[in-house]
């Protein structure tokens, strides 16, 4: 059964920098775009959410004394400029055949499949560097100070090969679920907002079978002609809720769900943040995924981008900087020539 949705607020009482995307008269469009609109938003969204739930305070507050905190004792994450500089490098490939996980007696048996039918997904995770956009360089200070992982990162996309052409959901584009260019920003909204010189993209391959690769595809296509895929403010705050919470079930899933549940659960959903729609993609199409998230009770709706490339499977390719995509990409295909139909 798929879940309830928040009802949003209706009438008068819903402000009017939600919904337009005009830009006022006598305001730079570029300061609408990247200052006023996205404070607004989150400054609303922090007052309602408080409203409805008390407990949000202690929640947001707490976020706020994570932010003022200091991450220098944290350690180097390897998708991070700190990495690449101790390292003296500009672009860093990884060992795809090294960096493998032993499989479980349930994925050897899934061998069967013939591997010559085999494909590839790709998944795309970045540290954006923006010096306007304060909705996104909150989110990915929280995410960085929080972060459990090793490796770091506040947007994630998902792609079929390794041209540079990724699907994100972000708040900023129109529509939200929209092709994602690192080398070309000037498409997209929350690309634009972004420095690409300065912004690390992280690219991981996730090997399915032909059937799962054309079942992500289809969901894929579907969602964005339908455009029946949103970005939901709101869903960043349960999730930081859930991670700061001392509950040990808080990001806990119900209970498992058949292909055929998750089918029908995403089919009626239209509120997502970019990680929890990519891993919902995953969860629908992929076996393996679906196994290793119905045993550990995963709810994909709970879920953050480092949370998604950190699931059994999922290898790093190579980290590099915006500019410098395409041509991580062909040094990457031309080391490990397996991917050389993706490029």
């Amino acid at each position: 059964m798929a879940k309830t949705l928040a009802a949003e607020p209706k009438g008068k009482a819903f402000p009017f920098f939600y919904k337009s995307r005009s830009v006022p008269a006598r305001v730079p469009k570029l300061i609408w775009i990247n200052f006023i609109l996205p404070f607004s938003r989150f400054l609303y969204y922090t007052i309602y959410i408080m409203k409805k739930n008390l407990h949000c305070f202690g929640i947001l507050f707490g976020f706020l004394l994570l932010l003022s905190g200091c991450s220098s004792t944290k350690k180097i994450r390897e998708n991070t400029w700190k990495f690449l500089e101790q390292n003296n490098e500009s672009i860093h490939y990884y060992n795809y055949y090294e960096d493998f996980r032993a499989p479980t007696e349930s994925e050897i048996q899934d061998e069967i499949i013939d591997e010559e039918n085999n494909k590839f997904l790709f998944l795309r995770l970045y540290n954006p560097h923006s010096s306007f956009n304060i909705g996104s360089n909150i989110l990915q200070k929280g995410i960085e100070i929080t972060e459990t992982h090793d490796t770091s990162g506040s947007h994630l996309s998902i792609g079929f090969d390794l041209t540079d052409n990724f699907y994100g959901l972000t708040l900023y584009a129109k529509p939200n679920l929209k092709l994602e260019h690192c080398t070309d920003t000037s498409t997209n909204e929350y690309m634009k907002s972004c420095n690409p010189k300065k912004s690390l993209q992280t690219t991981y391959a996730l090997e399915v079978s032909k059937k799962e690769y054309d079942t992500a595809y289809a969901w894929i296509k579907r969602k964005v002609e339908t455009e029946n895929a949103h970005y939901d403010v709101s869903e960043n705050f349960k999730i930081a809720g859930a991670l700061l919470s001392t509950n040990p079930n808080s990001r806990k899933a119900d209970k498992p769900l058949s292909q055929a549940e998750e089918f029908l659960e995403f089919e009626n959903m239209n509120k997502f943040v970019c990680s929890t729609f990519v891993c919902h993609v995953l969860y629908s199409s992929v076996d393996n995924i679906r196994r290793f998230m119905n045993e550990n009770l995963i709810d994909p709706d709970y879920t953050t981008p480092t949370d998604v490339i950190s699931m059994p499977g999922i290898k790093k390719l190579f980290t590099s900087n915006w500019n410098d995509y395409n041509i991580a990409a062909q040094n990457f295909v031309d080391m490990n020539p397996v991917f050389l139909d993706y490029l």
